[in-house]
């Protein structure tokens, strides 16, 4: 299975994605108000689990070897334009900018509300928690380094394998490894699901301004739109779904934040 032949659905990851959608769907069909109040637990539990990884990635034998790579800077990659779309990329798509993420949440606030406050507050917190998450990946890419005699940059690990590679490993070296397995898997899902409800309410605000509907619930619309997504999201769960998602997140996804 490949791109031009992605073979057929995977069935169990069919009902994981089936399970996502419809945890979006309760977090965004009463609107708004149901959605910030999932955001104070989505957004904030993530950093627990990333502090006790930090901790405990720290204490590894070869964790300076990972600091020292990751804190070090190596001024020759600022002339490779790759350097500079993934770090665009980054940025805009974790604050937002471009997906009208923030406009839509924005709308919903008093007229007299701190903007100005929240403008300099949302990259601050951002830049901050990739830091943090840096530290925490690298901490561990050390020790295995050190472990496996593999220099960091030669290990390739990037995407979906930080996920599913480094930070189990760092997991599997906790004193009580199946709870933090738990947690960090709960925190996954926090995160996708923080990223998920966000744009299924971006789409929901701007269809609600259009007047679009407007004889139907918000739990239809809301409905409708998962659905939609849900459609879109089953080629990525065949057989040969990793390749089309390794290619829409590294250029379609790129492309249209800077268009």
């Amino acid at each position: 299975p490949g791109i031009a032949r992605p073979g057929p659905l995977v069935w169990p990851l069919v009902g994981c994605l089936a399970l996502g959608w419809v945890l979006v769907w309760l977090c965004v069909c009463k609107g708004v108000h149901s959605a910030g109040k999932v955001a104070w637990f989505t957004a904030l539990f993530p950093y627990a689990v990333l502090l006790a990884l930090l901790v405990r990635g720290l204490s590894l034998p070869g964790a300076h070897v990972g600091l020292k790579w990751y804190l070090t800077p190596s001024f020759d990659k600022l002339a490779e334009p790759q350097v500079w779309v993934a770090a665009a990329s980054q940025i805009f798509y974790s604050t937002g900018i471009g997906w009208g993420t923030l406009p839509a949440f924005a709308s919903y606030n008093r007229h007299d509300h701190n903007f100005v406050r929240d403008a300099w507050l949302v990259p601050v917190i951002n830049c901050g928690t990739s830091f943090l998450a840096g530290l925490v990946v690298f901490s561990v890419l050390g020790d295995m380094s050190q472990e496996t005699g593999v220099p960091i940059d030669e290990m390739q690990i990037e995407g979906s394998g930080l996920a599913f590679v480094v930070y189990p490993q760092a997991i599997a070296k906790l004193p009580v490894a199946p709870l933090f397995a738990l947690l960090f898997f709960t925190m996954l899902l926090c995160l996708g699901l923080d990223s998920e409800f966000s744009m299924v309410e971006t789409i929901l605000t701007a269809v609600d301004d259009a007047g679009v509907g407007q004889n139907y619930p918000r739990a239809v619309k809301a409905a409708a739109a998962c659905l939609a997504m849900f459609g879109v999201g089953l080629l990525f769960v065949t057989r040969g779904g990793l390749h089309w998602l390794e290619l829409v997140d590294g250029y379609a996804a790129n492309l249209t934040l800077f268009i």
